[in-house]
């Protein structure tokens, strides 16, 4: 009979997961591997052998969470309208911005303090690439200008970044679910419309 496997990728995503929302509830500080594997019904010999130690799960942590990131914005379909395209982008970051809030905080709050993540640094860079590729095409076809590909792609994702952190920051009910997104949509279309050529 083979042996179970009992340090699988689930188990790195549960660990993951429970780790993401200890984070961003309480800080890195109350992060304990022992706790954490409790929590999980796990061991803290599972987290060694699929992380490494404490440090590289909060690597892993941020990894995974711009990968997630990176991989919703790559499921945007490419329709060859820039402007449909960044519409969408923003849409689809939004939604998996309150999917996943934890992930969220992980990426863009601060939450990780001095850990070391620049090897990472490229990986975060590139789940960009979908929102730089559409101002590109924009760009490229004459529906957008005034400055580089790129500062206009740190503008629009500034504004868009912005608004999300603020509705996650901001107590809501489902009541006002319409009204957020109305104020989002109002937000991204009013960047679109700053670097639309006139």
């Amino acid at each position: 009979m083979a042996r179970p496997r009992i340090h699988d990728a689930e188990l790195r995503t549960r660990l993951l997961e429970a780790a993401a929302e200890t984070v961003a509830n309480q800080g890195v500080d109350s992060l304990s591997l022992r706790k954490l594997a409790a929590a999980q019904s796990t061991s803290t010999t599972a987290i060694y052998s699929l992380f490494g130690g404490r440090a590289e799960l909060l690597v892993a942590l941020f990894a995974t969470s711009f990968a997630s990131f990176g991989d919703s914005q790559r499921r945007v379909p490419v329709t060859g309208d820039p402007e449909v395209d960044l519409r969408e982008l923003a849409a689809a970051y939004r939604d998996w911005a309150l999917r996943n809030p934890h992930l969220y905080a992980v990426m863009f709050g601060g939450v990780l303090g001095s850990i070391d993540v620049a090897d990472e640094a490229q990986r975060a860079d590139a789940a960009m690439d979908p929102l730089r590729a559409a101002v590109s095409s924009a760009v490229a076809a004459g529906t957008m200008s005034g400055a580089s590909v790129e500062l206009i792609s740190h503008s629009f994702w500034a504004i868009v970044h912005g608004l999300v952190s603020l509705e996650l920051a901001m107590p809501s009910t489902s009541d006002d679910d319409e009204t957020r997104r109305a104020m989002f949509d109002a937000g991204t279309e009013s960047v679109l419309r700053g670097w639309s050529r006139q």
